[in-house]
């Protein structure tokens, strides 16, 4: 079914098929990791996971002037899922620069916003118990962690590319697999965070819970029709000096990649709507190795400047339960 975003007679964008305005999100797809070696961080991931390499695209000469990187671009990129599939569950997505090279941040770039990816286990005793099994260095954090409203029991751990990884303890929901880690939040700073709320409100989020942590005020978004992931804010002062956009190539967690159910009719109602200001244009990334061929995204930028990427996937191509957790 095809739907129109042209403005009804009020100046409002017409909605989606789902009664929600079309440059609302429905689901997340992939969170992105940079990394200076992709074979090596996607065995660390797997082994300590239990995930499942999905897609695998290697691009010699892309044009990623969109991604302020110019053209003549070459990286490898792959896609891990936890067991719930490609459907039913977002993908960490790891690419290796190559052209330019993947770097480490420098002092005077601001944080990518993106301060910690989250897994959510039954039982940490598992992990705990995979991690030294493996050699793993991993910290227990005593106080717990805020995830969804509810401190849970948790430890934290960084992958080989100095990311931090967040393992936490939730019940599991119903048809979820058992005893393996799944892929359940990312933790995000900002520096206003009425305002970050604004914005993201504004693609679709809600507000699951708004707190205070020692570090700063705090909120949980989540997209209704996805609600076992979620985003964790936490308002915090930008670093001292820190004032450079750090490239699309910086080493660590970059950006995030949201379904909209059709990525042009999405960017029609953000300028119709105009809540967001300035928006890019639409691009096509090809991607000819894998199934898809490519993608249609559009490149936004919270207030921030953290990197949320809309995707072209329809409603009827994932699979979200509608039980919280």
């Amino acid at each position: 079914m095809t739907t129109s975003t042209e403005p009804t007679a009020s100046g409002v964008p017409a909605a989606s098929p789902s009664g929600r305005p079309a440059h609302h999100a429905h689901a997340v797809l992939h969170c992105n990791l940079n990394t200076v070696d992709v074979d090596r961080s996607a065995a660390f991931h797997l082994a300590l996971f239990a995930g499942e390499p999905r897609m695998r695209s290697i691009s010699t000469d892309g044009d990623t002037a969109t991604m302020g990187l110019g053209s003549g671009t070459a990286s490898v990129t792959t896609f891990l899922y936890d067991l719930r599939g490609p459907r039913s569950a977002p993908a960490v997505e790891l690419v290796g620069w190559t052209t330019p090279h993947t770097v480490p941040a420098t002092a005077d770039q601001r944080p990518t916003g993106f301060s910690a990816l989250g897994y959510r286990v039954e039982s940490l005793r598992i992990v705990s118990a995979r991690l030294e099994a493996t050699g793993v260095a991993f910290t227990p954090v005593p106080e717990g962690l805020a995830v969804r409203g509810a401190v849970r029991p948790a430890l934290r751990l960084t992958d080989p590319d100095g990311a931090v990884i967040e393992v936490v303890e939730i019940p599991a929901a119903p048809g979820d697999p058992r005893r393996l880690p799944l892929l359940s939040h990312e933790r995000m700073r900002c520096t206003d965070l009425e305002r970050t709320i604004a914005w993201y409100t504004g693609i679709g989020w809600t507000v699951r819970d708004r707190g205070e942590s020692p570090a700063g005020p705090t909120a949980s978004l989540v997209l209704p029709e996805d609600p076992t992931f979620s985003l964790e804010f936490t308002q915090q002062p930008a670093p001292a000096g820190a004032t450079a956009t750090p490239p699309a190539n910086v080493q660590g967690l970059y950006r995030i990649a949201l379904a909209v159910e059709d990525v042009r009719e999405a960017h029609a109602s953000l300028v119709a709507d105009g809540a967001l200001g300035d928006v890019d244009d639409p691009v096509v990334m090809p991607m000819p190795d894998t199934p898809t061929g490519g993608f249609t995204v559009l490149f936004l930028h919270d207030p921030d400047g953290a990197v949320v990427e809309f995707v072209d996937r329809p409603r009827s191509a994932v699979r979200r339960p509608t039980e919280p957790a």
